[in-house]
């Protein structure tokens, strides 16, 4: 018998005079003390160690498959950037042949037109982000009935792609910041966020000379590239305006402070060389009518020009990565940034066309139906392939998307060979092979990072 039985009988003789149903309460009473200790005697016994594990067990799996699901998200990410990178490469291909044919076969050498043409068609990015995000996008929430609710979303969208830029963050105050990085868009757009009106116009002015920046540091390279198909071969061309890998991994030192990695300084030689050997092999296209000095000269100022072309390239693109490079959705950032050169590109960038006209520099020349829709197309390319490089560039890093592109070298020489009967020497072989080299050690570098 317990404890409290031995007590209960005690109290109860002790008590002659108690009623039968108070008799009755005190051991109800009684009976629920018992229970209560009873119960504090089961919550204070020690845990079967067994059951310890297998309940301790749920907790223990975030701090296991943690590193395992940031490593499967790094990997997703670099496949992703990877097939971005193929898509980027044959668009550069197609639109590098076709300019060649309008300046070349149809005459029309207007390389500044040309240019302009080009990436005012960006500006259709701009609508096209838009409506695939707020329309067909599956993380667009159902709650958007009104074209007004839907520009807010988007507005919404690029105010919180920007937060995590460190030049923005002095500019507004965002509740939950520390998890921006995690996020995705569907998330972002139900995230609490407190803008004033001091914040909007330092978000709209960071925007407007975001662009503006981006869009001159990007017309120049890009104009001397157009004036120089005229000039050297493709195969020059193209090989020296991927020597932009070099200058980026420069910049990307000086700027970025990016470590000095034995694998990386290999990538980078050896790519160079290829393009060394490509340059110094493949003979001169440029100059038809004149003579072999001449020729010599128009192909070496071409090739000054490109080298010039290719380091504003290399620059353009870490400025970009400083300044521009995001991780909260990149691809809506550089998609809508994009479409925002082409409208700065359209509205301001047209001066130069009557300055050059005055200056007798580049005439003026409204092209036929024919060169026009051949000047879309490239514009179309120009499109995907700077779209798809600055995602590239968000995604990994500029020296890997630099030396990704340099996959291009080969392609042009071997595009050339198809379409215009060009003959591959064994310059563009061996130069073509070093460079898919130095790609492929950069590729391994990456995954190892």
């Amino acid at each position: 018998m317990s404890r409290s039985g031995t007590r209960k009988t005690k109290d109860s003789a002790a008590s002659p005079n108690q009623t039968p149903s108070q008799t009755q309460g005190q051991t109800t009473s009684n009976n629920n003390d018992n229970q209560a200790r009873s119960q504090q005697q089961r919550d204070t016994t020690p845990l079967n160690p067994t059951s310890t594990a297998r309940n301790s067990h749920p907790e223990a799996i975030p701090i296991e498959d943690g590193p395992n699901d940031s490593h499967f998200a790094d990997a997703k990410r670099f496949r992703l950037a990877s097939i971005i990178l193929i898509v980027c490469i044959f668009s550069f291909v197609l639109q590098t042949e076709l300019t060649k044919f309008v300046q070349t076969s149809m005459g029309y050498h207007k390389p500044y037109f040309i240019l302009y043409i080009s990436h005012s068609f960006w500006a259709i990015a701009l609508p096209a982000q838009f409506v695939y995000t707020t329309y067909i996008s599956r993380s667009a929430p159902t709650s958007l009935s009104s074209l007004q609710d839907r520009i807010d979303y988007f507005a919404k969208l690029i105010r919180q792609s920007t937060s995590d830029l460190r030049h923005r963050k002095a500019d507004y105050t965002a509740v939950n910041t520390s998890e921006y990085t995690s996020q995705s868009t569907a998330s972002f757009a139900s995230t609490t966020t407190v803008y004033t009106s001091r914040e909007k116009r330092a978000l709209s002015k960071y925007l407007f000379w975001l662009t503006f920046g981006m869009t001159t540091l990007f017309m120049v390279p890009s104009y001397l590239w157009y004036a120089c198909v005229a000039m050297t071969s493709m195969a020059n061309l193209t090989a020296i305006y991927n020597t932009a890998c070099f200058f980026a991994y420069l910049f990307s030192i000086l700027l970025l402070r990016e470590k000095i990695v034995v694998n990386k300084v290999l990538a980078v030689f050896l790519s160079l060389l290829g393009v060394a050997v490509i340059s110094l092999t493949t003979r001169d296209s440029g100059g038809d009518g004149k003579s072999v000095a001449g020729k010599l000269s128009f192909s070496m100022a071409g090739d000054v020009l490109a080298l010039v072309g290719a380091a504003l390239y290399g620059f353009e693109e870490v400025m970009y990565k400083k300044y521009a490079s995001t991780k909260v959705d990149p691809v809506t950032f550089a998609n809508t940034l994009t479409g925002l050169m082409g409208v700065v590109t359209l509205t301001m960038l047209w001066v130069p066309i009557p300055l050059f006209h005055w200056i007798g520099h580049e005439i003026m020349e409204l092209p036929t139906w024919k060169e026009f829709l051949s000047i879309l197309m490239i514009a179309t390319l120009g499109l995907i392939y700077n779209g798809c490089f600055m995602i590239v560039v968000s995604m990994t890093n500029p020296v890997f998307a630099a030396v990704g592109v340099m996959a291009t070298i080969p392609l042009v020489a071997l595009t050339d060979w198809v379409l215009f009967h060009e003959t591959i020497g064994w310059g563009n072989i061996v130069g073509g092979l070093s460079i898919l080299a130095g790609f492929t050690i950069l590729v391994r570098e990456n995954r190892k990072r």
